[in-house]
């Protein structure tokens, strides 16, 4: 059984405007998409073959893989070898915090400097 091709509303607006096909075309390939509606109801809701929606269908999942392939090359040239990209949602304290860390640890200080403690008098 083939895999069923899904997108998100967001994902599909992201695309939109990169699309070259009419409007009706764009809206068929959504109900099926997004809206989960079949090609046959999309079909006859456009008096339109089961094989036409399939195109709209296609035309508008191979730009959302251009895109998706696109966005990734982008973000993947300015990552350092050996770092990941990750969104971070935190108060401002600690994102302040965690950039001087990322600061250090680029300039290679954080690698190379042992962090000390003072010892308590119960451990000496």
């Amino acid at each position: 059984m083939a895999i069923k091709r899904r997108m998100t509303p967001v994902e599909f607006e992201s695309i939109r405007p990169l699309l070259n096909i009419s409007d009706d075309r764009v809206s068929a390939a959504r109900a099926v998409l997004v809206d989960d509606d079949t090609y046959q109801v999309v079909a006859q809701r456009y008096e339109w073959s089961r094989q036409a929606v399939g195109d709209a269908v296609n035309v508008v999942w191979r730009t959302l893989q251009r895109y998706q392939a696109a966005a990734n090359t982008t973000a993947n040239i300015a990552i350092p070898e050996g770092w990941e990209q990750v969104t971070l949602i935190a108060p401002r304290e600690l994102i302040a915090k965690f950039r001087k860390e990322l600061d250090r640890y680029g300039s290679g200080e954080a690698s190379t400097k042992k962090t000390t403690r003072k010892r308590t008098k119960k451990e000496a």
